[in-house]
């Protein structure tokens, strides 16, 4: 096992970062409240001459399962997945990691009058070095810059200029469908229309109450009916839903109120069914040579593409487009640094190669076609992940309390060139996952809208919530409250290119995770 660690403790005053003084541990035990910077230079981690192992793990059928960590490592960016013993470094003097005490004036999110630990990770405001902005260049750039072939920093710009090509041509379509009319006219049809839509609604959902309900008393009925009537019993009881075939003739008082029960049923499945029919009459009404349902689509398409309507010409001035505008002038200002020879800071090489036995199970038919279980043995998997170019840039955690216990909000700003895992001990990347320009963009909680909240229960177990959005405070929520977004420039998977991937504009309205301390 290798470590090779040099590092310093700041301490953060107040103004440039260029006033930050070195601490020892006596000077180190005297700072109040200006905070503390730290970083780690020249310094990797390798545990490939030693052993490690994890134990008390069990599989799903209850069998202990051992996993053998043969090997570790964290270094710099470059290390040929810890081959070479190459120094990483995590933050500088002017970029340290920092952990501060403070209030609004530390975080404008947090509740008036809170007082907040907070955890940051280095941070950089250039283009190359924002998490961010470099993240969201990775995602349209797609190829691993650098790699053979992705040397033009610009094609992320084409991939972008093509996406709004494609928005502004579906823009285009709407604007001239509706050019004749306007938009707030065609707001007001839509709007008269509608409430024929919500009457007719109503009406579909009190068909569907009644349905249930009749459906309940003919359920009652039938339950209640005897096994069968008639003269020498010769009427049997039917099928649930269908009658008893005495017809009119029948004399049995339990007989007689169920068959009246389907009768009844079936009615008001008729009825249920005229509302349904009358509904969709609603949504095909025309105005100006549209249904309403195509209208309303339109509608709101053109919204999240532009912004809601105010004018009966609209422009986009807000929307997908504008947000896709603003993501180009980011991309242009990363791309044209990349061009003039920007670097970005050195990231991390991390990684971890294990194996583990697990039973085995050997199945085989006998001479009827019919499985038979064999013995069980033990075979050894081999499972291993590796991070290449990985950063915190921007990331950060801040801790408070109040009367409902300690109280939070997060953001994990993370990137990484390739995250590799494999399954395989000898073989190539062909054979493995690799994920490309990996960026997450992670944000739990919001101080004032929506505190994330840390609690252990009575039992020991960890509870982890997000409180429900209001009536109330929905605005200011769908205003203020960051969204998540995580994205793949490209994945493949044993050789097989799946391309990029993307979740944006994810926000959690809702969470309550608990642990569970399962029987051992």
């Amino acid at each position: 096992m290798k470590v090779c660690i040099g590092s310093a403790i700041l301490l953060l005053l107040p103004g440039l970062a260029s006033a930050m003084q070195s601490l020892d541990d006596a000077e180190l035990s005297q700072v109040n409240g200006a905070g503390v910077g730290f970083f780690l230079d020249d310094f990797y981690y390798d545990q490939g001459s030693a052993t490690a192992q994890l134990s008390d793990i069990k599989d799903s059928q209850g069998n202990p399962i051992t996993v053998d960590i043969e090997r570790s490592y964290v270094k710099g960016e470059g290390s040929q997945r810890g081959a070479l013993d190459t120094p990483a470094q995590l933050g500088t003097p002017l970029h340290p990691f920092s952990l501060r005490v403070g209030g609004t004036e530390l975080a404008p999110s947090l509740p008036a009058g809170a007082t907040a630990l907070q955890i940051r990770t280095p941070t950089w405001s250039d283009p190359l070095n924002d998490t961010h902005q470099y993240g969201l260049w990775a995602y349209y750039q797609g190829c691993l810059y650098g790699e053979p072939g992705c040397t033009d920093p610009m094609r992320a710009q084409a991939a972008i200029d093509q996406e709004l090509n494609t928005l502004g041509s579906r823009r285009d379509q709407i604007l001239s469908r509706y050019q004749s009319v306007g938009f707030l006219t065609l707001k007001s049809g839509i709007d008269q229309d509608m409430q024929t839509v919500n009457q007719r609604r109503a009406q579909v959902d009190q068909e569907t109450q009644d349905v249930q309900t009749t459906r309940g008393t003919m359920r009652t009925r039938y339950d209640a009916a005897p096994a069968s009537t008639g003269l020498f019993g010769i009427y049997k009881k039917p099928a649930f839903g269908e009658k008893y075939g005495c017809g009119d003739l029948c004399t049995n008082s339990a007989v007689r109120a169920y068959n009246q029960s389907v009768d009844d049923y079936q009615n008001q499945v008729s009825e249920l069914a005229d509302a349904q029919k009358a509904l969709g009459e609603a949504w095909s009404v025309e105005r100006n040579g549209y249904t309403l349902n195509q209208r309303v689509t339109d509608f709101d398409e053109f919204t999240g593409l532009c912004g809601t309507p105010t004018a009966e010409s609209p422009s986009c001035v807000m929307g997908r487009i504008k947000k896709t505008q603003d993501n180009r002038t980011v991309l242009t200002l990363v791309a044209t640094t990349l061009q003039a020879g920007g670097k970005r800071v050195k990231g991390m090489d991390v990684g971890v190669e294990t194996t583990f036995n697990l039973p085995s199970v050997a199945y085989s038919k006998d001479g009827n076609g019919n499985i038979v279980k064999g013995a069980t043995t033990r075979r050894q998997d081999f499972f291993s992940i590796n991070l290449e170019g990985f950063t915190l840039h921007g990331a950060y955690l801040n801790l408070w309390g109040d009367n409902n216990g300690l109280q939070g909000e997060a953001s994990l700003q993370m990137y990484a060139d390739k995250l590799v895992l494999g399954g395989c001990r000898n073989c190539t990347d062909a054979n493995r996952m690799v994920a490309k320009n990996l960026y997450f963009d992670i944000n739990l909680g919001h101080g004032k809208y929506q505190p994330l909240s840390l609690a252990v229960q009575s039992n020991g177990e960890l509870r982890l919530t997000l409180p429900a959005v209001t009536w109330e405070n929905h605005q200011a929520f769908y205003q203020q409250v960051p969204k998540s977004n995580i994205s793949v420039g490209n994945l493949s998977m044993s050789g097989v290119d799946l391309g990029s991937q993307v979740v944006r504009g994810m926000r959690l309205d809702y969470l309550d995770v608990r642990t569970v301390n399962l029987p051992r």
